[in-house]
């Protein structure tokens, strides 16, 4: 199951600040699909419930906005994706 998660999760982020930095959005569409078993992992919790589903959509929303050259909204709509891995990243090794 690890195997999954975090090869998965960093590869999203690092793909997603290539996408930015070179203005591709399709890297950030591939982002969306690294991200998705993390997001169906945290559909199922009961902290999260349906909340985790839209995590792979704030990637999406990245992408459209990057092929309108909005720079700065793909920024923003990322950003809760990295604070969200840093949040679970920070839990797991406080534990």
């Amino acid at each position: 199951m690890a195997l999954l998660f975090w090869p998965f999760m960093i590869a999203s982020l690092l793909l997603s600040i290539l996408s930015i930095s070179r203005r591709k959005p399709l890297l950030l569409v591939l982002s969306s699909i690294l991200i998705v078993p993390m997001s169906l992992y945290l559909a199922a919790t009961p902290r999260f419930e349906f909340w985790g589903l839209i995590f792979p959509f704030f990637y999406l929303g990245a992408a459209l906005s990057l092929s309108k050259s909005k720079i700065w909204l793909a920024v923003l709509l990322v950003v809760p994706v990295f604070i969200l891995i840093g949040w679970i990243g920070f839990s797991v090794l406080d534990q």
